[in-house]
C-alpha cells in the first residue's frame, strides 16, 4: 500500500510539472504573438485634444471652438497602444487662419497636417484630419470697469451689527477679454462666503468669481469689512408725505403715521433725531401698478442706522369726492 501511494504522488507531481511547462510555453507564445502583432503597421483613428496657439494680434476667441480632432494615423501597434494610455494633446497653430465674414474665421486642418505630424513620433504618419475645417469667432480684446457685488453672509454675535454699511475694497475691478463677452458683463460677484460670530471691526479677503474662462480680472480677490459695534433698537412714529398727487384728487389715508424701527450703535442712540427721517408715498406708482394701497418709502435717514423697517408697509387710502 505505501508503494501505491508513492506511485500516485509521483504521478501528480509529474502532471503538475507538465502543466507548469505548458503554461510557461503558452505565456511565451502569447507574448511573442503580441510582439509580432504590435510591431506591424495599422491604420486607425485616434482622437486628440487641442490647445490653440499663435492667435492673430489683438484678437481673442469669443466662441467655444472644437476642442478635439480625430487623426487617421498609419503607425505600428506599439504606438497605437501608447496613444490609448497617454494623454493626447496637440498644439494647433492659427498662423494660417483665414477670415470668412464679420468676426468669423476658419482654419483648414489640412494646412496644419505637417505641424501636427511634427508633434508625433517618427513611426506615426498623419493620413487625414477630421473635421476638415475649424471655425472661430474672434473679437478685439476689450477692458472695462464693473462693480463688485458681495455674496458674503455676515453672521453677528447677539447684540452686534455694522455701524453704517460694510465696505468692499476695491468696489470696482477691471475685466478684460473678448469684446462680445465683456459687453454682456455688468458686474462681478464674490464667491459665496460666510463670516461667523462677528463682534468687532474686521477686514476679510474674499475671492472673486470668474465671469468666464476667457475673462481676466484685474484683482483675484477683494477685502470685505466694516466697523462693528454693540447695537440697540430705536423707533419713531412719523407722518409721511404723498407725492405726485393730482391737484383735483383729495385722499384720506389710514393710518396717518407709520412706525420706523431701526438698529443703531449703542453709543449713538441719543444722536438720532426724529427730523432725520423723511418718508414718502408715491401716488403715481400706485396708479401705474393698479394698486389699491400706497407704499411708504424711506427717502432720508441717518447713515449710522441699519436694518430699517417701516410698519405698516402698506397704507390704505380713500379718494374723497
Amino acid at each position: 500500500m505505501p508503494e501505491l501511494y508513492g506511485s500516485k504522488n509521483n504521478e501528480v507531481q509529474q502532471n503538475q510539472k507538465k502543466l507548469r511547462i505548458f503554461l510557461i510555453f503558452l505565456a511565451l507564445s502569447i507574448l511573442f504573438w503580441s510582439l509580432i502583432k504590435l510591431s506591424k503597421e495599422y491604420i486607425a483613428d485616434v482622437e486628440f485634444d487641442l490647445d490653440y496657439s499663435d492667435m492673430p494680434q489683438n484678437k481673442l476667441i469669443q466662441n467655444n471652438p472644437e476642442k478635439k480632432v480625430t487623426l487617421t494615423l498609419k503607425t505600428v501597434g506599439f504606438k497605437l497602444l501608447n496613444y490609448e494610455f497617454k494623454k493626447r494633446v496637440l498644439d494647433y497653430s492659427l498662423t494660417e487662419i483665414q477670415k470668412k465674414e464679420g468676426s468669423v474665421y476658419f482654419s483648414e486642418t489640412s494646412s496644419n497636417i505637417n505641424y501636427l505630424q511634427g508633434q508625433l513620433s517618427a513611426e506615426s504618419v498623419v493620413l487625414n484630419v477630421e473635421p476638415d475645417t475649424l471655425f472661430f469667432d474672434l473679437g478685439v480684446k476689450r477692458s472695462k470697469k464693473v462693480p463688485v457685488v458681495s455674496k458674503v453672509d455676515f453672521q453677528f454675535k447677539t447684540g452686534f451689527n455694522f455701524v453704517g454699511s460694510y465696505l468692499l475694497s476695491p468696489s470696482e475691478v477691471t475685466i478684460s477679454g473678448p469684446e462680445k463677452v465683456i459687453d454682456t458683463i455688468v458686474e462681478v460677484h464674490t464667491i459665496d462666503f460666510q463670516i461667523k460670530d462677528i463682534s468687532e471691526t474686521f477686514k476679510q479677503e474674499v475671492q472673486l468669481e470668474s465671469p468666464g474662462n476667457a475673462v481676466v480680472l484685474s484683482e483675484p480677490s477683494i477685502l470685505v469689512g466694516g466697523t462693528v459695534d454693540k447695537i440697540t433698537h430705536g423707533s419713531y412714529k412719523l407722518p409721511f408725505q404723498v407725492i405726485n398727487l393730482p391737484r383735483d384728487v383729495i385722499i384720506s389715508t389710514y393710518p396717518k403715521e407709520v412706525k420706523v424701527v431701526y438698529q443703531v450703535p449703542l453709543n449713538d442712540y441719543n444722536k438720532i433725531p426724529e427730523n432725520a427721517f423723511r418718508i414718502q408715498c408715491d401716488y403715481k406708482q400706485t396708479q401705474d401698478n393698479n394698486l389699491d394701497y400706497l407704499i411708504p418709502r424711506l427717502v432720508d435717514k441717518p447713515e449710522i442706522i441699519t436694518d430699517v423697517k417701516i410698519i405698516p408697509n402698506k397704507i390704505e387710502f380713500l379718494i374723497k369726492k
